[in-house]
């Protein structure tokens, strides 16, 4: 009579090679929690075999199923966490585009200078758009404008004073 259902497999046999199995995956593993869990899954695989009398073997066939449940373990492990730190890297890159909320407050003090500085007297608002826009020194826009450094320096002065009081909300 040959046995064709796991209940044929003598359990109590295999229990006896139950910590050393959990013993011998946990040295492959590195984890006793992964262990255990291979140590049952490949019990498992072994009772759900359709001819225990084709096993000549038992305990070293217990010990191949466990070793491949192993390393397909260690697969598993390798490919999530290479998913999880690709993840973690898309989601810890910046994005070149600018967030809507940034997007919004960069048009609005943008206005908010726009209108400031057409609120300046004309000779001060000149001197700052050339010196702050078009980046020209103090000497140069002195020159530029017909008069002397230190008034460029007293309309720049009054100009920057001016825009830290009329821009402080957006700071």
């Amino acid at each position: 009579m040959t046995p064709s259902s796991s209940a044929e497999w003598p359990l109590g046999a295999f229990t006896n090679y139950y910590r050393e199995l959990l013993s011998f995956l946990t040295g492959l593993l590195r984890c006793p929690h992964d262990a255990a869990d291979v140590a049952q899954d490949s019990f498992v695989r072994l009772l759900a075999t359709k001819d225990s009398h084709a096993v000549r073997q038992p305990r070293a066939f217990l010990y191949r199923i466990a070793k491949n449940l192993a390393v397909d373990s260690v697969r598993r492990r390798q490919v999530r966490a290479r998913h999880l730190t690709e993840l973690t890297d898309a989601v810890d890159t910046p994005s070149p585009q600018p967030r809507p909320d940034q997007k919004l407050e960069r048009e609005q003090l943008s206005c908010a200078l726009r209108d400031l500085i057409a609120t300046m007297p004309p000779r001060r608002r000149e001197v700052f758009v050339l010196y702050r826009y078009e980046q020209l020194t103090q000497a140069d826009i002195a020159e530029r404008i017909g008069i002397s450094t230190t008034m460029v320096e007293r309309h720049l002065s009054k100009a920057m004073a001016h825009c830290r009081e009329r821009l402080e909300p957006f700071l």
